[in-house]
This record gives C-alpha cells, structure tokens and sequence, in this order.
C-alpha cells in the first residue's frame, strides 16, 4: 500500500513488530535493547483474569528449543538435513545456515541473559518420558541421530512458574522480560497492509474495533505473524496434503503472508510444515497433539497396520501423502489409532500442552481439560468403541471420512499379526523398537481418527541471513524484516525444537537490525 501523502499517523515508533508470540517477544527484546522504541501489535485480545485469549503457538507448544552445542558440528546437522531432503544446498543456503548455527548454539545463554531460568525434573510431566528433564534442564535430542553432527544436539526447557508449564512457562519468561521493558503492546490490532514510500517500508495500516489507522516505523518492520494453520485456502493451495489440521494458535491466517506478497515478496517452505498426526474433531477448534504409548497400532482407511507406532514425529505426515489413484483417495487420510482397554484407561489420548494446558489454570475457548481415562471423550463420540474387533470396524466403516473402506477381515489380521510381533519381540514389519512391542489386548476395542497436522505450517516469505525479507530476484526489501514460522529457514525436514529456537535466533537477528537501521525524518 503507496503512502498518501495526507496520511496522519496515529502513533509512531521505531520498530513495529506485527505478531506477539515468541518470535515477536524476543525481536521487540532484542530491538529495545539495541536502543530503538518498540511497538508490538498483536491481533488478539489480552488474557483476563478468568480467561486465556492470547494464545500464540509458543505459548501452546511443549516449551523446548533446540539448542546445539557446537556451531560445526550444527552447520553439519542443518546441511545433512537438507541433503537429505533433496533440497538445493547453494552458497546462499550455506551461508543462512551459518548464521542460523552459530545464533542456535548461544541461544540459550542469551535466554538466561533475559531472566529465563531453565527447567528441572519436576518442571515437567515424569510419566512423559520423551520430555523428561534433568537438573540444568537440558536433554539430548535429535530427530535424524544418523547424519553428521547430530550427537551434539539438545533441547532445553523453561523452568515451570507455579501452574505455568511447557510452552506457558516458556511464554510466560517472555513476556515478563517485554513488561519489564515497558514495550507497548496495541492488543486486539490486525495488521492489513504495509505502507511504502519509494521502495521502503515506512510502516503499518492496522485494523482495531472496526476502526482502521496507520502506524509509522521510523526504522523498520519486522513480521512474525505466524503461518497459515487455520486458513483452508492458503492449506489447501500449498499444502502436501489435505485436509490438515494444526493445534496452535486458531488466529494464525497467513496475515503476514499476504501483506509480504503485497509489497513484492518472494515465498518458500510453503509446501513445509511440522508434520505429525493430530486429533481433530468438528466440535473442538483446534486439534490435539496425541501422546505415544505402546499397545497400539497405526492402520490405514482399510484396516492395514501401515507404520512404526514410534514413529518420526516431525515428518510423520509424509508417510501419510500417498495417494491412490485407482481407489481415488488418500489411503491413510484420515489412519486410525487402535488400542484396548489397558491403553484406554492408562493415560489421556492428547498431550498435556497445546489446548490441552490453559496456562495458569484459567480457561478459555481454546482449552480443553481431558479426562485422565478418556472416558469423556468417549461418551462425545470422539472416541470409537467396540465390543469385539469386528464391530470396532464396522463402526468404523459407517463414519462419512472413512468412506465404507474398513474392514473387519483386514483389521483382525493386522492385530493379530502385530500381537504375534510382540510374542517374539520382534517387529519384522516395520522395526518397532522391542521395548515398545505391547500387545493389544482388549476387548474392548478402540479407534480414534488421526489426520496429518501437527503445531504450525513453516512457509511464508523469504528472509537472508540478516533476517530482510527478499524479492524473488533476491534482493532485500528495505526496512523489513521477518522472524519465526512466518517464512521458516526450516524446509521439508524439522528439528524437534527448532521452531522456538528459531523464534530465539530470527528474533535476535531481526530486531538488531531493524534497530540499526537510519531514522527516517
């Protein structure tokens, strides 16, 4: 959008921040610091004392960032992830890469630097193995341990804060440091358009309770508004595969994408997204992340057992794309979760973070409280239950996503022949690890519909290494910058954990340079 040369400006600061979640805290941070007066605006209302209304995807996510301890041996990880990936490892590639390793590997330390203590043993969930944290809170973790530099690899966790866990703690930490600061925060405010002036960025059009008003930024802009989990068109359009659904934040719409392409921006990584499988149900907004456990087994819309149940959970969604142009669908869209009443009664189906956890206790539109034996979600026909196998299938069969496709023949034999597996402690099928291979025992018998999902989509517009967003002929886009989900440097393979730190990284990067850029008169 040209600048009119009548426009009043509403308020002014040096660096606009579009997006309050963690990348936004952490530019607006590190932009204050550098000297420059910030201003965040944030499309969502602020919390109340009774309700969570500000629910950004840090915030809602496990509250871990990946968090390397030496830059070689990261700048050999990230390169092997793309090689691996057949993507194009150029010199431009290398040199983000590079930068982005060496911003990982003293995230961390930066993190404490702001007041962010890491978290202990009993700052998480213990029966959740996989996020256990020992004293120092940080644990080794690596998504692909076989490629070059991976063992030095870790994720590290905020300290919990009375109720405040996983990515509620994390957000927490930030947002104390942003108060502390005095940054200003224009709640309920929708960014629409960037304002130019002769090729720059001089600021921001907003929307806020119907009226519409600009903002000027003396220095620069800086987008970290997020993906387009809950935009069907853009999910649709760019997406490996659909429908998908996402368990963050419900108002991230692809704003930032759409005001980047209006000014002239390249895009990537659109087609990229932290890939798992979620629960989604018609009744609910958000989806749910799922919790692993042993005595289950994955099938397929037939009925045939598909996947290690340990499976990869950041690129899951890939095994899931394959599409059958004879049966004219996506076989394992939605697959099904299968297992007995052992497993029924263990422990809750969703994972204790994402709209499973309101933050502080309180409630909101976007948070639910599952029951610990998912009988609840029983009795709201989110969970399948059968007497035997075979009415496990047909009921199965009768659901309009499953098309008729289930069969009870089929699904039998899958659970016989994994429960065989677990006898001989060996999964010769899929190589679950022996350890995991429990039986399904029932009867009763259980399905839950699972589809390809997960926290965020990474796609959006093209950033460099000094966080500027880029025209498709490469060349940078004066005075505006990017961090976060909002064009993610991550491509079609993701680090656990890499999404927060890039927050961390981008946002570091990105507010410094904005900060340094000369005042416009």
């Amino acid at each position: 959008m040209f600048l009119d040369r009548k426009t009043k400006w509403k308020e002014e600061a040096e660096v606009i921040v579009v997006g309050y979640g963690g990348a936004g805290a952490v530019t607006a941070i590190t932009a204050h610091d550098a000297g420059a007066k910030v201003l965040i605006i944030e499309k969502q209302p602020s919390d109340t004392p009774t309700q969570v209304r500000h629910t950004p995807n840090t915030r809602m996510s496990a509250g871990a960032w990946f968090s390397p301890a030496e830059v070689g041996k990261t700048i050999l990880y990230l390169e092997g992830m793309v090689k691996i990936s057949n993507e194009t490892l150029d010199r431009e590639r290398k040199e983000l890469i590079k930068t982005f390793s060496q911003y990982l590997t003293d995230n961390t330390e930066w993190m404490k630097g702001i007041g962010v203590e890491l978290g202990k043993r009993d700052s998480l969930n213990p029966s959740l193995v996989t996020l256990m944290v020992p004293e120092g809170g940080m644990v080794q973790h690596c998504d692909y341990p076989k490629l070059p530099g991976s063992d030095c690899s870790y994720l590290a966790f905020a300290k919990a804060d009375g109720e405040y866990r996983y990515g509620a703690a994390l957000f927490k930490s930030l947002s104390k440091a942003v108060q502390k600061r005095g940054i200003q925060v224009m709640w309920g405010t929708q960014a629409i358009n960037l304002l130019t002036h002769k090729g720059e960025i001089v600021g921001v059009n907003v929307r806020s309770n119907g009226k519409e008003f600009t903002l000027r930024a003396s220095r620069g802009v800086v987008l970290t508004s997020g993906g387009f989990e809950f935009n069907p068109w853009m999910k649709e359009n760019y997406l490996r595969i659909t429908p998908a659904h996402f368990y963050g934040n419900p108002d991230n719409t692809g704003d930032g994408i759409n005001m980047a392409l209006e000014v002239g921006a390249a895009l990537w990584h659109m087609n990229n997204a932290s890939w798992r499988v979620v629960m989604n149900f018609p009744d609910f907004p958000i989806a749910f992340s799922i919790q692993h456990h042993t005595a289950c087994i994955l099938v397929d819309r037939r009925g045939q057992r598909f996947a290690n149940e340990r499976f990869k959970q950041n690129a899951f969604g890939y095994e899931l794309a394959n599409y059958d142009t004879y049966a004219m669908c996506y076989p394992k869209v939605p697959c099904y979760w299968i297992f007995d009443e052992k497993r029924r009664t263990a422990a809750p189906l969703a994972s204790p973070y994402g709209p499973c956890n309101p933050p502080g206790g309180i409630g909101g539109d976007h948070y639910y409280i599952w029951s610990e034996d998912n009988q609840k979600e029983i009795d709201r026909g989110w969970i399948i239950k059968g007497r035997t196998i075979e009415e496990l299938a047909q009921k199965t069969s009768t659901d309009p996503d499953n098309g008729g496709m289930m069969s009870g023949d089929l699904l039998r034999a899958s659970i016989e022949r994994y429960n065989d597996h677990c006898m001989k402690g060996e999964d010769p099928d899929f190589q679950k690890p022996k350890e995991c291979l429990k039986p399904i025992e029932g009867p009763p018998y259980y399905a839950v519909k699972l589809w390809p999902g997960g926290p965020n989509t990474q796609g959006g517009p093209r950033r460099n290494l000094k966080g500027q967003v880029l025209r498709p002929n490469g060349s940078p886009i004066p005075r505006l910058y990017s961090a976060g989900e909002l064009g993610s440097v991550w491509g079609m393979l993701y680090q656990g954990g890499g999404n927060i730190a890039e927050c961390i990284a981008f946002g570091r990067i990105s507010g410094l340079n904005a900060a340094a850029e000369k005042r416009r008169k």
